[in-house]
């Protein structure tokens, strides 16, 4: 459970930097864009973790998730290397792509909690109770 605390808090602080970068200028940006590389690759870290432990079908959305950090992080290293007048165009696509790596992360992380068996006597089984 520690691991989906783990990268739902981490998912949200991503977006949170991203979304400020954005609204800062381009300038200012600069060390938020890097702090929020830094977050979405201890997020893809966090994710590749967990990755051996879900099952298939959450399998797609963290793939999904681990696309988008990618993604993230490869815009984030050209607003980091464009100018400033250039980093401003990067700025809202890194944003967008920093949104839909929460949103896939937080996908995965519910559906792989989703995914887990129930815990305690199996009620269901259609069996009377003996006794």
């Amino acid at each position: 459970m520690d691991f989906f605390n783990r990268a739902m808090e981490q998912a949200k602080q991503l977006q949170q930097i991203a979304t400020d970068a954005m609204h800062k200028g381009a300038e200012q940006a600069q060390p938020l864009v890097a702090d929020a590389v830094a977050k979405a690759q201890e997020l893809q870290k966090t994710l590749v973790e967990q990755t051996p432990a879900v099952t298939a079908a959450a399998q797609a959305q963290y793939n999904a998730a681990m696309q988008h950090a990618g993604t993230m992080i490869q815009t984030g290293k050209t607003v980091l290397e464009a100018g400033t007048a250039q980093a401003s165009q990067h700025l809202s696509i890194f944003a967008d792509q920093a949104r839909k790596t929460a949103d896939a992360a937080m996908s995965a992380v519910n559906a792989a909690n989703q995914q887990k068996p129930p815990q305690g006597p199996d009620s269901g089984s259609g069996r009377p109770p003996t006794g």
